[in-house]
């Protein structure tokens, strides 16, 4: 009997430490920001950026130079798109799925220079949430939530 008391005290406790998953969204909300960068930690190097609204109206850019004035000194590449309400909540949830809100804010590698930089941030509800990665791999919640937002964009920018 003691056996089974320790095993539902353990069970019991390792629940609670289990953050409970983010709701998915019915619905846009008004302030609804969602912006990707990746690339080179120097924008000289060459980046990719990507910045949707909440009416649907998004910018997938890549470039490289110095950024300035929503800008890059040498563009490469500059379109815009837009998304149907359907694909903006699809992809609001798809990120909300990811257990992109469950991230730290930075992970990074000290070690290695002169890698990689990658930023994902969220704005809903007045708050914004954000991680970034820095010359590591990226954790799979991460990575799951830049896949959605690049390869939605990548598709209406062919």
């Amino acid at each position: 009997m003691p056996l089974l008391s320790l095993f539902s005290i353990a069970l019991l406790l390792c629940g609670c430490c289990i953050a409970p998953p983010t709701p998915l969204s019915d619905k846009i909300p008004a302030d609804l920001e969602i912006a990707y960068s990746t690339g080179a930690c120097h924008a000289e190097w060459g980046r990719t950026n990507i910045d949707i609204d909440a009416s649907g109206a998004g910018v997938y850019e890549s470039g490289s130079g110095m950024y300035e004035n929503n800008r890059f000194q040498n563009e490469d590449f500059r379109k815009t798109f837009r998304l149907n309400e359907s694909e903006l909540l699809g992809l609001l949830n798809d990120i909300e799925g990811s257990g992109f809100y469950s991230l730290s804010d930075q992970y990074s590698d000290l070690n290695v220079m002169d890698g990689s930089c990658e930023y994902i941030s969220v704005t809903k509800g007045n708050a914004t949430k954000s991680a970034s990665v820095s010359n590591t791999i990226a954790p799979e919640a991460y990575s799951k939530a830049a896949s959605a937002i690049s390869a939605l964009a990548e598709s209406k920018t062919r």
